[in-house]
């Protein structure tokens, strides 16, 4: 008669716990995350998965700067062209106020000595809207905006130049006299329309721009490439680690059990 470790019950009894054990741990298996991809793994598909994640992130942070610029430079001509329509219309004001038949000589040359400031600081507002070498109003861009632009970044530029299509009037232009003064607010009212046109076309480009930066924040791929490189173990993950400590116990426990009848056996030799 042979005593092992099927005729003892102590021993059947671990058996069958390790048993349990080892199929938990194989289904546990299935849904756990495989190892962590290594930059320096000698692994093919790791090594391509993390160069792939690498050349995405580099191609989203030039996207994303690109746009950046691109939005810098519409807002400045957004910024700049606003300026420029509220001198326009304080100019007006002062035109139509020159042209009374009845102004005195002394309120006249006031208005005109306000009138050739606004005009001066017209022209410097269309100066300062250049950013990088590209300016949207002052009619140096047709098409694109040159380096500046990205893909996703269309911009038109417009001339709010004074004596450019938009504007018309001439940088020399006075209220010299109240018929002159008539003439430029006539002038001066065209202006005005064509200006704000020009610049709801620019701040229409602007808002593009800032959507597009908002689609590729939230494609995220630089934080997507770090947990590529360093995934965290997850609930199966930490399942299968407890179910493994369970089966090397279940292994020591059924090594005691069958110890028991042996030791019996050992009696009779």
């Amino acid at each position: 008669m042979t005593i092992n470790i099927q005729g003892s019950s102590s021993a059947l009894a671990m058996l069958e716990a390790l048993t349990s054990q080892s199929s938990a741990a194989a289904t546990s298996n299935a849904g756990a995350p495989t190892a962590l991809l290594d930059a320096t793994s000698s692994e093919p598909t790791a090594a391509s998965i993390i160069d792939l994640s690498g050349g995405a992130t580099s191609a989203l942070s030039g996207l994303s700067a690109g746009l950046s610029n691109s939005a810098s430079i519409a807002d400045a001509g957004a910024a700049a062209g606003t300026s420029i329509v509220s001198l326009l219309s304080r100019m007006r004001q002062d035109a139509v106020t020159a042209s009374n038949p009845d102004i005195g000589t002394d309120t006249l040359a006031a208005l005109n000595a306000g009138f050739q400031s606004d005009l001066q600081q017209i022209a410097a507002a269309v100066s300062s809207a250049q950013v990088g070498g590209d300016n949207l109003i002052d009619g140096s861009v047709r098409g694109q905006a040159s380096s500046q632009q990205a893909p996703g970044a269309s911009l038109t530029g417009v001339n709010l130049s004074l004596g450019g299509p938009l504007i018309g009037l001439a940088s020399a232009a006075s209220l010299s006299d109240p018929a002159t003064a008539a003439s430029v607010a006539e002038q001066l009212g065209t202006a005005i329309d064509h200006a704000g046109q020009a610049v709801s076309q620019i701040s229409a480009q602007g808002d593009a721009i800032q959507a597009n930066l908002a689609l590729v924040a939230q494609a995220g791929l630089s934080s997507n490439s770090a947990s590529l490189v360093n995934p965290s173990l997850d609930g199966d993950g930490a399942r299968l680690a407890a179910l493994q400590v369970q089966q090397q116990l279940s292994i020591g426990g059924e090594s005691i059990g069958n110890q028991a009848p042996q030791t019996i056996l050992s009696l009779f030799r």
